[in-house]
């Protein structure tokens, strides 16, 4: 499979046909590359997601400071195998992976990730339905989550949110020491006030 820039849009096809050892040899530098200035790799399923879907997908991610990447997956099992990455073998996934980069907000991309593929009950998401992308799970740092941690970690509250709850947290316990101090003080200033006035 190759991968070749469609002058209609900006996005890249594919077709079957063998690589040379030059294509290959460029495709895992670039996936290394990718890979080692990633905060976090989300790789999904897009065997049915049409070329304006993923052009879609791809303008949401700009948003996040993330890239989507279509390769082989023999191709990007050497590139995990060779930077260490554990706990997943892409053959037990039956279908074709990409893979989504983030450089910046894991949370933020797994986010728009998410509500891409999402699909309620009646058939519609914030992106309009999207059945044809699915999770398969995602790397952060090294190390493997499943589609379900994944899919949690999306979930979660805004960068500012979880600061703003972080700051509230810390802030709420020294609240209380300082008066719990200043308690104790005023009761230490009493106390002496009482003794100078038996004198």
């Amino acid at each position: 499979m190759v991968f070749i820039v469609c002058g209609r849009c900006p996005f890249f096809y594919f077709i079957f046909m063998p690589l040379t050892r030059e294509q290959k040899q460029n495709i895992l530098k670039d996936l290394t590359d990718k890979f080692s200035r990633a905060k976090a790799a989300i790789l999904i399923d897009f065997n049915k997601l049409s070329v304006s879907k993923t052009m879609e997908l791809r303008r949401g991610l700009k948003s996040t400071n993330a890239e989507y990447k279509v390769a082989k997956k023999t191709l990007i099992s050497r590139v995990l195998r060779f930077g260490h990455f554990k706990n997943v073998d892409l053959d037990n996934f039956k279908t074709q992976v990409g893979i989504v980069f983030s450089y910046v907000d894991p949370v933020a991309t797994a986010q728009s990730v998410w509500k891409f593929s999402k699909v309620s009950a009646k058939g519609g998401s914030a992106f309009g339905g999207n059945e044809a992308l699915k999770i398969l799970g995602g790397f952060i740092d090294l190390n493997w989550y499943d589609r379900d941690r994944i899919i949690t970690l999306a979930q979660l509250p805004p960068r500012e949110v979880l600061l703003g709850q972080v700051v509230r947290t810390i802030a709420a316990p020294l609240s209380g020491l300082v008066n719990a101090l200043s308690g104790n003080m005023r009761n230490l200033v009493s106390l002496l006030d009482n003794l100078r006035s038996k004198k």
